[in-house]
């Protein structure tokens, strides 16, 4: 048991002694003198050192100076030297990377004990009993006292290190090679009912566990055996087996899904201002008046950012998210600071297949501004576009500010109340009623306290303030800077960080406004026929130099609210001719944004018919009985049934007062006697004078 490697100690000084014992240098010479430990004196730069031999020392000393010098040195893993030796055979087999934290702990104390046994003068029942003693004194200390505290692999207060236990950790190191204890591991064989309770758990309006336990045991299969698991055994397969991410997989898709998995931040160090620009379209979380009926609806935002400054140009504004509002947000960005290089947005159709924006070569907007249009790699992945989604979050909190604002988060019965006094609202708006315009507006604010817009531009305004109050507030993406009025360090706002790089050098790539009309003018390709193009809906248009385009395809450009031109242009973009409108199917022609705006409306009809005829279906029909009192099969009944449309004998009218009056002759030569007016008002008239009433049975 002696055969491993020792480190080399034959004399050691006070530091060394000090250390070994946890005393101060002072507490060891006061013992070395006193018990007058012998010494060599060596001479050395400042003066003579003093060594002690480490056989002269006493028995405890030496023990704690061997102790210090084998916990310094290499002593695990052991070598082959060790004294409990490598097995020649090794039946069970420990994958070191399998090893928890609390094994690895244990093995290392094992083996600093086997190595301090090895290396004691004395036998091992000796070094056991020495360690003991030390421990129960309180005076082992060091990298031993580690040891012997966990060299248990169930530490109790009460261990004791004794040659039983010793040996079977001995023994167990040379069965398997380790001196690691084996810790008992999951079943993770794979049970037939598991791919049952995974589809009962990945559905997307998730399952309570107790449901999913009840269908196993309705869906058992008895190939799968006698045992159905329980719902303690269902529970620990799901949540302590199986991968939490797949578990999210049924119940999560897209952006939210994207949002518990792993992606990679980037930076936007060395680019610059116009570089990249991000864009995303936001649907606003409140209502605000139609500019045109005064009804109060939401809108779509469509903003851009620029990756290098975070600067926001003016938005899109429109009411649904359409090829208008993005192309009306890409020319405030090109009017702001020029033409991006690359232009990114969310995978949208609209974007990523529109022969306007991006993919027709002749036609796209981005070919004519020359700006590349990208999208994410992977659909749903709203991290990849995050600098535009988190200012939608920066937009949704400045909307809590209006008293029209609704979220799913927004008490319900709130937004009701704010809705019918919006709509009442309107309705006093068209009579012309001011004043209770007036007084219905401020009973909506006190309603949702908050601020709610009388018109159109008031809210364009109020989203214009919110976008000029972001860029000049700081933003933790930027650099930072010190404050020139506080002196205090702070990041810089977009503003800022766009005057900085232009006082750097920077120019933007501005787009003459000639070029502009034609660069967001829409071009569509359309064929020549009789020297006339028609680019949209009933708009014709005329000239003589189409003559030799006769059956071509060509590109016409034409604005949204003039119907009077067009440009004809190859599909090269060399402009062929200005076209005029000759032709008109009507009294009057629509221009593009008019036959949008009225398929537009056509199309909310057609969905207020849709919900009509929903309505009609669910009231449904009655189901009556014949006469004879047995029901006969049911049909469906509708209000004509119960309506007698046949011709029905007219009842003898009712005689009023009129027809018992004289003729106006005869009242002017008398007055009605007594007798007379009791005939008329009671019928007959017994003898006494009194009224009879007059009954009968056929009355």
């Amino acid at each position: 048991m002696k055969s491993i490697v020792q480190p080399s100690i034959e004399r050691v000084t006070w530091s060394e002694i000090a250390s070994a014992l946890g005393m101060s240098k002072r507490g060891v010479t006061a013992r070395a003198s006193r018990d007058a430990w012998r010494f060599d004196e060596v001479s050395s730069i400042g003066g003579k050192k003093r060594f002690y031999p480490l056989a002269s020392l006493p028995k405890d000393v030496a023990n704690a100076v061997h102790i210090h010098a084998m916990s310094r040195s290499e002593l695990a893993p052991l070598t082959e030297q060790s004294s409990v030796p490598a097995p020649r055979s090794a039946p069970i087999s420990i994958d070191p990377h399998s090893l928890t934290t609390h094994q690895l702990e244990v093995e290392r104390a094992r083996d600093r004990i086997f190595a301090f046994v090895d290396g004691y003068h004395g036998s091992t029942k000796a070094a056991l009993t020495w360690l003991n003693d030390q421990k129960s004194a309180g005076t082992l200390t060091g990298p031993m006292l580690w040891a012997y505290e966990r060299a248990w692999d169930k530490p109790r207060a009460a261990n004791k290190l004794n040659a039983k236990t010793y040996y079977n950790w001995a023994a167990e190191k040379k069965e398997r090679g380790r001196a690691a204890p084996l810790k008992i591991q999951k079943d993770m064989s794979v049970k037939p009912w598991h791919a049952l309770a995974v589809a009962l758990k990945q559905r997307p309006q998730g399952s309570m566990l107790v449901w999913i336990a009840e269908e196993i045991a309705h869906q058992w299969n008895p190939a799968w055996g006698n045992d159905v698991p329980t719902k303690r055994a269902i529970g620990y397969f799901l949540n302590e087996k199986f991968s939490a991410l797949e578990l999210l997989k049924g119940r999560h898709n897209g952006s939210a899904l994207r949002a518990h998995m792993h992606y990679t931040k980037r930076s936007s160090a060395g680019m610059r201002p116009w570089d990249e620009i991000h864009a995303d379209g936001w649907n606003t979380h409140f209502t605000a008046p139609h500019k045109v009926t005064g009804e109060f609806v939401t809108y779509e935002v469509w903003h851009a950012h620029d990756v290098a400054t975070r600067f926001v140009p003016p938005f899109g504004l429109g009411y649904t998210e359409n090829f208008d509002v993005i192309a009306a947000c890409i020319e405030n960005t090109v009017r702001c600071y020029g033409v991006p290089v690359i232009l990114q947005t969310d995978s949208t159709a609209i974007v990523k297949k529109s022969e306007r924006l991006k993919t027709n070569p002749a036609t796209s907007l981005a070919d004519r501004a020359g700006f590349t249009i990208v999208h994410p790699q992977e659909v749903g992945n709203s991290q990849a576009n995050g600098i535009a989604e988190n200012f939608n979050r920066y937009l949704d909190r400045c909307s809590r500010e209006l008293a029209t604002y609704q979220a799913k988060d927004m008490d319900s019965l709130a937004l009701k109340r704010v809705k019918k006094l919006t709509g009442k609202m309107v309705a006093a708006a068209a009579r012309g009623e001011t004043a209770e315009y007036s007084k219905l507006k401020l009973e909506t604010e006190r309603m949702g306290k908050g601020r709610v817009f009388g018109s159109y531009a008031e809210a364009v305004e109020w989203l214009d303030e919110k976008r000029v109050a972001f860029n000049n507030r700081p933003h933790s993406s930027l650099p930072k800077m010190r404050d020139p009025e506080t002196g205090r360090m702070r990041h810089q706002s977009p503003a800022e960080a766009l005057d900085i790089h232009r006082a750097e050098g920077w120019e933007p790539v501005m787009v003459d406004e000639a070029h502009l009309v034609d660069m967001f003018w829409q071009h569509v390709q359309k064929k020549v026929v009789r020297q006339r193009v028609s680019p949209y809906g009933k708009m014709v248009f005329h000239d003589k130099v189409l003559a030799d385009w006769e059956g071509k395809q060509v590109v016409v450009a034409f604005s949204d609210r003039d119907d009077t031109r067009v440009w004809v242009k190859t599909m090269d973009g060399e402009i062929i001719c200005e076209a005029q409108r000759t032709y008109e199917s009507a009294y009057r022609s629509q221009t593009a944004f008019e036959a949008g705006e009225e398929k537009r409306a056509l199309q909310v009809i057609r969905r207020l018919e849709k919900k009509a005829e929903a309505v009609r279906t669910r009231i449904g029909g009655l189901v009556i009985e014949n006469e004879g009192g047995m029901v006969d099969e049911p049909r469906m009944k509708s209000i004509a049934d119960f309506v007698d449309v046949d011709a029905r004998p007219v009842e003898t009218a009712l005689l009023t007062a009129a027809d018992f009056l004289p003729e106006p002759s005869d009242t002017q030569e008398r007055s009605w006697s007594r007798e007379e007016t009791n005939m008329w008002l009671h019928g007959e008239i017994e003898e006494d004078g009194k009224a009879m009433e007059k009954q009968s049975a056929a009355a």
